[in-house]
């Protein structure tokens, strides 16, 4: 694993430890009801779009690097279907498995 791979896994943990904590920190102040509000105001409905653009193209890619890495595809419903319910949890955890890229050199070994 390269030097760039492992401190990228690194910034990915310590983001998903905040993220969760600022999330329990939420839910335990406003509960589930505090997570669907997005179209009150003009800046929420801004972020909530932005997030779900940002999530739509993760999910793409997800669903793509899957396939040419061979693996089944039941994960990307799974991570699809999850994110709905989760947020970005499932998409933060598939990114600090993923075991990097996986192209033509990799798979005939570097000469």
């Amino acid at each position: 694993m390269s030097n760039w791979l492992t401190w990228t896994k690194v910034a990915l943990v310590i983001a998903f430890i905040i993220h969760s904590v600022l999330t329990y920190i939420a839910f335990i102040d406003w509960g589930y009801a505090g997570y669907f509000p997005p179209f009150m105001q003009s800046n929420t409905t801004q972020i909530f779009s932005d997030l779900v653009i940002a999530l739509s193209l993760l999910h793409i890619w997800i669903f793509f690097d899957l396939k040419r890495r061979k693996l089944s595809l039941w994960w990307w419903p799974v991570i699809a279907l999850s994110t709905a319910a989760l947020g970005s949890f499932p998409a933060m955890v598939y990114l600090m498995f993923w075991p990097g890229p996986a192209g033509p050199a990799d798979e005939e070994g570097s000469a």
